[in-house]
Protein backbone atom coordinates (compact mmCIF):
# COMPACT_ATOMS: atom_id res chain seq x y z
CA UNK A 1 0.00 0.00 0.00
CA UNK A 2 2.78 2.46 0.83
CA UNK A 3 6.02 3.59 -0.75
CA UNK A 4 9.24 1.97 0.38
CA UNK A 5 11.48 3.74 2.88
CA UNK A 6 14.31 2.92 5.23
CA UNK A 7 13.27 1.53 8.64
CA UNK A 8 13.49 3.85 11.62
CA UNK A 9 16.48 3.46 13.98
CA UNK A 10 16.43 0.27 16.05
CA UNK A 11 15.85 0.70 19.81
CA UNK A 12 16.13 -2.97 20.72
CA UNK A 13 19.29 -2.41 22.76
CA UNK A 14 17.46 -0.11 25.19
CA UNK A 15 16.00 -2.80 27.48
CA UNK A 16 13.43 -1.35 29.93
CA UNK A 17 13.86 -2.13 33.60
CA UNK A 18 10.68 -3.69 35.01
CA UNK A 19 8.92 -2.05 37.94
CA UNK A 20 9.00 -4.57 40.77
CA UNK A 21 5.29 -4.76 41.53
CA UNK A 22 2.45 -7.21 41.04
CA UNK A 23 0.22 -4.29 40.08
CA UNK A 24 0.01 -3.03 36.49
CA UNK A 25 2.70 -0.46 35.58
CA UNK A 26 1.68 3.09 36.58
CA UNK A 27 1.78 4.30 32.96
CA UNK A 28 -0.73 1.59 31.96
CA UNK A 29 -3.04 2.56 34.83
CA UNK A 30 -2.76 6.23 33.80
CA UNK A 31 -3.56 5.27 30.20
CA UNK A 32 -6.66 3.37 31.37
CA UNK A 33 -7.87 6.34 33.47
CA UNK A 34 -7.29 8.76 30.59
CA UNK A 35 -9.16 6.50 28.17
CA UNK A 36 -12.09 6.22 30.60
CA UNK A 37 -12.44 10.01 30.40
CA UNK A 38 -12.47 10.18 26.59
CA UNK A 39 -15.66 9.84 24.54
CA UNK A 40 -14.06 10.47 21.14
CA UNK A 41 -10.82 11.66 19.59
CA UNK A 42 -9.22 12.71 16.35
CA UNK A 43 -5.61 12.02 15.38
CA UNK A 44 -3.23 11.77 12.48
CA UNK A 45 -1.91 8.20 12.38
CA UNK A 46 1.21 7.17 10.46
CA UNK A 47 1.86 3.44 9.98
CA UNK A 48 5.18 1.91 8.91
CA UNK A 49 5.34 -1.88 8.51
CA UNK A 50 7.76 -4.46 7.12
CA UNK A 51 7.11 -8.08 6.21
CA UNK A 52 9.88 -9.86 4.38
CA UNK A 53 10.92 -7.65 1.47
CA UNK A 54 7.63 -5.68 1.53
CA UNK A 55 7.57 -2.21 3.12
CA UNK A 56 4.41 -0.21 3.78
CA UNK A 57 3.81 3.44 4.68
CA UNK A 58 0.29 4.78 5.14
CA UNK A 59 -1.04 7.94 6.80
CA UNK A 60 -4.62 8.36 8.04
CA UNK A 61 -6.85 11.01 9.52
CA UNK A 62 -8.50 8.90 12.21
CA UNK A 63 -11.72 9.81 14.08
CA UNK A 64 -12.95 7.38 16.74
CA UNK A 65 -16.07 7.56 18.89
CA UNK A 66 -17.03 5.21 21.71
CA UNK A 67 -18.18 2.56 21.97
CA UNK A 68 -16.85 1.34 18.62
CA UNK A 69 -17.09 3.45 15.49
CA UNK A 70 -14.58 5.28 13.34
CA UNK A 71 -14.11 7.28 10.19
CA UNK A 72 -10.66 6.95 8.60
CA UNK A 73 -9.50 8.97 5.62
CA UNK A 74 -6.35 7.75 3.88
CA UNK A 75 -4.25 10.81 3.13
CA UNK A 76 -0.99 9.15 2.02
CA UNK A 77 -0.40 5.81 0.31
CA UNK A 78 -1.80 4.16 -2.82
CA UNK A 79 -5.34 4.27 -1.38
CA UNK A 80 -5.14 8.02 -0.73
CA UNK A 81 -8.55 9.61 -1.01
CA UNK A 82 -10.43 6.57 0.30
CA UNK A 83 -12.59 6.98 3.42
CA UNK A 84 -13.35 3.95 5.62
CA UNK A 85 -16.34 3.92 7.96
CA UNK A 86 -16.96 1.31 10.66
CA UNK A 87 -19.83 0.98 13.14
CA UNK A 88 -18.54 -1.93 15.22
CA UNK A 89 -19.73 -4.70 12.90
CA UNK A 90 -17.84 -7.23 10.76
CA UNK A 91 -17.51 -4.94 7.72
CA UNK A 92 -16.26 -1.48 6.79
CA UNK A 93 -17.65 0.83 4.13
CA UNK A 94 -15.09 2.25 1.72
CA UNK A 95 -15.88 5.33 -0.37
CA UNK A 96 -13.76 7.44 -2.67
CA UNK A 97 -14.40 11.12 -3.25
CA UNK A 98 -17.04 13.25 -1.56
CA UNK A 99 -20.52 14.60 -1.95
CA UNK A 100 -22.76 12.95 -4.55
CA UNK A 101 -19.78 11.23 -6.19
CA UNK A 102 -18.99 9.20 -3.05
CA UNK A 103 -22.00 6.96 -3.70
CA UNK A 104 -20.58 6.02 -7.10
CA UNK A 105 -17.39 4.60 -5.53
CA UNK A 106 -18.74 2.72 -2.51
CA UNK A 107 -17.84 -0.81 -1.35
CA UNK A 108 -18.54 -2.92 1.69
CA UNK A 109 -15.43 -4.87 2.74
CA UNK A 110 -14.84 -7.40 5.56
CA UNK A 111 -13.03 -5.75 8.47
CA UNK A 112 -10.06 -8.13 8.13
CA UNK A 113 -9.84 -8.09 4.34
CA UNK A 114 -6.28 -7.52 3.03
CA UNK A 115 -7.56 -4.35 1.34
CA UNK A 116 -8.07 -2.73 4.75
CA UNK A 117 -5.34 -4.37 6.85
CA UNK A 118 -1.62 -3.76 7.05
CA UNK A 119 0.86 -6.13 5.43
CA UNK A 120 1.34 -7.62 8.91
CA UNK A 121 -2.39 -8.33 9.22
CA UNK A 122 -3.41 -5.54 11.62
CA UNK A 123 -6.93 -4.25 11.04
CA UNK A 124 -8.00 -0.61 11.22
CA UNK A 125 -10.00 -1.10 14.43
CA UNK A 126 -6.81 -2.24 16.19
CA UNK A 127 -5.44 1.30 15.85
CA UNK A 128 -7.97 2.66 18.36
CA UNK A 129 -6.73 3.57 21.83
CA UNK A 130 -9.29 1.21 23.35
CA UNK A 131 -7.94 -1.71 21.32
CA UNK A 132 -4.34 -0.79 22.18
CA UNK A 133 -5.18 -0.68 25.90
CA UNK A 134 -7.00 -4.02 25.78
CA UNK A 135 -4.08 -5.59 23.91
CA UNK A 136 -1.60 -4.41 26.55
CA UNK A 137 -3.81 -5.60 29.41
CA UNK A 138 -4.80 -8.97 27.96
CA UNK A 139 -1.80 -10.28 26.00
CA UNK A 140 -0.07 -13.07 27.98
CA UNK A 141 3.54 -12.16 28.67
CA UNK A 142 5.54 -9.63 30.64
CA UNK A 143 4.93 -5.89 30.79
CA UNK A 144 7.58 -3.46 32.04
CA UNK A 145 7.80 0.32 32.35
CA UNK A 146 10.81 2.56 31.83
CA UNK A 147 11.58 6.13 30.76
CA UNK A 148 10.75 6.33 27.09
CA UNK A 149 12.48 7.85 24.10
CA UNK A 150 11.93 11.62 23.75
CA UNK A 151 9.48 12.29 20.92
CA UNK A 152 9.33 15.78 19.40
CA UNK A 153 11.36 17.03 22.35
CA UNK A 154 8.97 15.59 24.95
CA UNK A 155 9.91 12.88 27.45
CA UNK A 156 7.69 9.78 27.48
CA UNK A 157 7.03 6.71 29.56
CA UNK A 158 7.51 3.40 27.74
CA UNK A 159 5.56 0.21 28.28
CA UNK A 160 7.49 -2.78 26.93
CA UNK A 161 5.40 -5.88 26.23
CA UNK A 162 7.13 -9.21 25.64
CA UNK A 163 4.44 -11.70 24.57
CA UNK A 164 4.59 -15.26 25.82
CA UNK A 165 3.81 -16.46 22.29
CA UNK A 166 5.07 -14.16 19.51
CA UNK A 167 3.25 -16.27 16.91
CA UNK A 168 -0.03 -15.20 18.52
CA UNK A 169 1.05 -11.54 18.39
CA UNK A 170 1.60 -11.04 14.64
CA UNK A 171 5.09 -12.55 15.01
CA UNK A 172 6.26 -9.73 17.28
CA UNK A 173 8.75 -10.64 20.01
CA UNK A 174 8.50 -7.21 21.69
CA UNK A 175 6.24 -4.18 21.53
CA UNK A 176 6.89 -0.72 22.98
CA UNK A 177 4.08 1.72 23.74
CA UNK A 178 5.29 5.30 24.28
CA UNK A 179 2.90 7.26 26.53
CA UNK A 180 2.55 11.05 26.41
CA UNK A 181 2.87 12.72 29.83
CA UNK A 182 0.43 15.42 28.71
CA UNK A 183 -2.50 13.22 27.67
CA UNK A 184 -1.45 9.84 29.17
CA UNK A 185 -2.34 8.39 25.75
CA UNK A 186 0.05 6.63 23.33
CA UNK A 187 1.95 8.70 20.80
CA UNK A 188 4.07 5.89 19.36
CA UNK A 189 3.97 2.09 19.19
CA UNK A 190 6.87 -0.02 17.96
CA UNK A 191 6.99 -3.73 17.19
CA UNK A 192 10.08 -5.90 16.85
CA UNK A 193 10.99 -9.28 15.46
CA UNK A 194 14.07 -10.02 17.52
CA UNK A 195 16.12 -6.82 17.24
CA UNK A 196 14.53 -5.66 13.97
CA UNK A 197 11.91 -2.92 13.93
CA UNK A 198 9.06 -4.21 11.75
CA UNK A 199 6.19 -1.92 12.80
CA UNK A 200 5.93 1.69 13.93
CA UNK A 201 2.72 3.63 14.52
CA UNK A 202 2.85 7.36 15.30
CA UNK A 203 -0.08 9.39 16.65
CA UNK A 204 0.09 13.15 16.20
CA UNK A 205 -2.29 16.10 16.50
CA UNK A 206 -4.32 14.08 19.00
CA UNK A 207 -7.52 15.88 20.00
CA UNK A 208 -9.49 13.97 22.64
CA UNK A 209 -13.08 14.89 23.51
CA UNK A 210 -14.31 14.50 27.09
Amino acid sequence: MGAASSPAPDRASATPQPIASAAPPPALEAFARAWDGVTAYRAKVSVFAVKGAAVQNVVFNYTFRKPSSFVVRVIEGPNAGVTLTWDGGPTVTATRGGGLFAALFKRTIPLHDPLVTTIRGSSIDQLSYGAILAHAEQTPGTLAQSPGEPIAGTATQALSLVPADPAADAGLSREVIEISPATQLPIRIEGYEGTTLVRKIDFSDVRPEK
